[in-house]
C-alpha cells in the first residue's frame, strides 16, 4: 500500500508571532479568511487583522447593525462568533 505523505505549509505568524501549520488542501480556504477559525469566538485584536476597517469603524458598524454584534463572555471579555463573521464576509463578497 502506498504511503500517504502530507505536505504542510505555514500561514504567516499571527499577532502573537505564532505560526500555524496547515495542509496544502486547507491553504486556499484559510488564506481567504486569514486565520479565522471555523467555529468559536474571536477577539477584537484578531478580528481587526481580518476585516478591512479600523476599530472605530467596527464599533460604528455594530451600532448601525451592519456588522454582527459581539457576545459578552464575561465582564471584561467581548468576542465575536466566528460563524457570524464568516457569514458577513461571504455576504460582502469574500474576505479582504
Amino acid at each position: 500500500m502506498p504511503q500517504r505523505t502530507t505536505s504542510q505549509t505555514v500561514l504567516k505568524p499571527d499577532s502573537r508571532g505564532k505560526s500555524i501549520p496547515i495542509s496544502k488542501v486547507q491553504a486556499p480556504m484559510l488564506t481567504a479568511y486569514g486565520a479565522l477559525p471555523a467555529t468559536g469566538f474571536i477577539r477584537q485584536r484578531e478580528l481587526l487583522e481580518i476585516i478591512p476597517f479600523s476599530a472605530s469603524t467596527l464599533w460604528r458598524r455594530v451600532r448601525m447593525a451592519t456588522f454582527p454584534a459581539p457576545t459578552k463572555l464575561s465582564e471584561r471579555v467581548t468576542a465575536w462568533q466566528c460563524e457570524a463573521v464568516r457569514q458577513w464576509l461571504d455576504e460582502q463578497g469574500g474576505a479582504q
